[in-house]
């Protein structure tokens, strides 16, 4: 069996989407707990505790940041799906090329003004709690990587399908797949 580069890159990528899915399971998970636990001190024992607010806050922050990269895996953005199929089939691929490029783009700037956000910001003193803020702002420059990798697994496959449908609303398991029985 002969593994070419592109099987590589899938099996890399697949890899990377499993555990961005794992860690915003992981981070759900404890922002739910902290919520609960926050709930029960304040109600139950009359005691509040203070980074019970600051710390889900930012787990927020870090899931919202890593689930939309991972949306762009899996083409669960907004899209025109109307417009889209509207334009014959050479020109769609053309075209879910170029939307696969402006995301990158997005990315790109996701990527590089995160960098430099946290640089500027993330020496930073937490609200409640005697941290940096440098272990949540680095969501922004992950984030934007991961866009960006995404990105180039969808241009591929719009490039690599037959039927120029990659892009709009369909998912990584289906692309290919729309003729199949």
């Amino acid at each position: 069996m002969r593994v070419t580069l592109l099987t590589l890159f899938n099996r890399f990528v697949a890899l990377v989407a499993a555990l961005v899915r794992i860690v915003c399971i992981v981070m759900t998970i404890a922002l739910f707990t902290i919520v609960v636990l926050a709930i029960v001190f304040r109600y139950g024992f009359g005691q509040a505790v203070s980074w019970t607010e600051e710390v889900p806050r930012y787990l927020l922050i870090w899931i919202s940041f890593l689930a939309a990269a991972s949306c762009v895996l899996r083409r669960e953005h907004v899209g025109f799906d109307v417009l889209f199929y509207a334009v014959p089939k050479k020109p769609r691929k053309a075209l879910g090329i170029v939307l696969s490029l402006l995301v990158f783009g997005f990315g790109w700037i996701v990527f590089r003004y995160g960098i430099v956000f946290v640089q500027d910001f993330g020496s930073d003193l937490m609200e409640t709690i005697p941290y940096t803020n440098y272990w949540y702002y680095p969501a922004m420059p992950i984030s934007g990587f991961l866009i960006m990798l995404f990105s180039v697994k969808v241009m591929i496959d719009e490039y690599m399908s037959k039927d120029a449908g990659a892009i709009a609303g369909a998912s990584v398991e289906t692309v290919g797949m729309e003729d199949r029985p």
